[in-house]
């Protein structure tokens, strides 16, 4: 009895002493190390892939569930070769249905705002532009504003683009132009560009110009044709 307990105590003892010289070895790490060693880890994950395929696996489990790509969690007994046509024609159908849930256009009459820029005309012909982002006060300049009909139909015969609001002054020489497109139709996925006359303004600062298309003859706004412009006075 006397044995057993004086070997059961030197077991005790002997893992003691192990774990005071492990926790005595051990480093401890300062909260600076820590952030190193997370901010390294953080660095070697890629999130546009780790989204994509995020992404992939929400898709292929949303078409699995309505049951238009089959549940492979499970392996089946069916020969590979038996299952090739029925997958291909699944995967025709989930490219048609994620094609109608984003549309490449919208349904009737759309428009898009595509960009918009200024410049100056001058040159031996007079009509060499220089395009600018910047211009001093009372400088003289034309903008131009791109639109693009991304919907399913003619825009009407005319076309007015309105000035609706501005940050700071706006300088534009005329509050709206109204582009005749009797002659010329801008048809699904033309584009429009409508200018006007400008001028530097005395508050030095960037100013943004604010607009929306409208139909000219009934004054009715264009759905999606609001865009803007942009330019720095100084």
């Amino acid at each position: 009895m006397n044995k057993n307990i004086l070997i059961l105590s030197v077991i005790i003892l002997t893992v003691a002493i192990f774990a005071i010289i492990g926790a005595a070895v051990q480093p401890q790490l300062s909260l600076d190390e820590q952030n190193i060693i997370v901010d390294s880890v953080i660095q070697t994950i890629n999130p546009q892939a780790l989204a994509d395929s995020i992404g992939a696996t929400v898709e292929a489990r949303v078409l699995t569930k309505i049951g238009l790509i089959p549940d492979t969690s499970v392996p089946t007994a069916t020969a590979p070769s038996a299952t090739l046509p029925v997958l291909s024609a699944t995967v025709g159908i989930a490219e048609n249905l994620i094609a109608s849930v984003t549309p490449e256009s919208y349904q009737g009459l759309h428009a898009k705002f595509v960009n918009s820029y200024a410049y100056t005309e001058g040159g031996d012909n007079g009509n060499q532009k220089t395009f600018e982002t910047e211009y001093t006060p009372n400088t003289l300049f034309t903008f131009d504003v791109v639109f693009e009909n991304d919907g399913t139909v003619n825009w009407p015969p005319q076309v007015e683009m309105r000035n609706t609001g501005s940050v700071s002054t706006y300088t534009g020489h005329r509050p709206n132009v109204i582009v005749d497109t009797s002659n010329n139709p801008v048809k699904p996925g033309d584009r429009l560009g409508f200018s006007i006359s400008a001028h530097g303004s005395e508050e030095l600062g960037w100013h943004t110009f604010y607009f929306q298309l409208y139909d000219a003859v009934s004054g009715v706004p264009i759905p999606g044709g609001y865009g803007y412009f942009s330019y720095l006075a100084k």
